[in-house]
């Protein structure tokens, strides 16, 4: 699946602040989900080398955004750095990087 969304290469506290308004201009553009709530937001989550805790929570505030709008979050080929961290934080289930790696991560 290929998407016009991309994550960065690195998401990190050093970068969520300008990451923020990119992702909200994301939001503001995406049309709600459709009345059978078939509306998924993909993002290409395949460059992220370098990813922390901050990173991590703008991710959910993105998920929790989306889910206010009966969408859902889906991160297309999350990359290994990205995976690890959401399983040490116990969020592989939540933001589904647990399911993309193959439950491998």
């Amino acid at each position: 699946m290929t998407t016009d969304r991309s994550l960065p290469t690195e998401l990190t506290i050093y970068t969520v602040g300008e990451l923020r308004p990119q992702w909200l201009a994301w939001l503001a553009e995406t049309p709600a989900a459709d009345a059978a709530g078939a509306n998924a937001f993909a993002v290409d989550a395949a460059a992220v080398a370098e990813v922390d805790a901050a990173g991590l929570q703008l991710l959910l505030s993105l998920q929790r955004s989306l889910s206010a709008r009966q969408q859902a979050l889906r991160l297309v080929a999350p990359s290994r750095a990205l995976a690890t961290a959401c399983t040490a934080l116990g969020l592989a289930a939540v933001l589904g990087t647990a399911e993309a790696c193959g439950a491998s991560a």
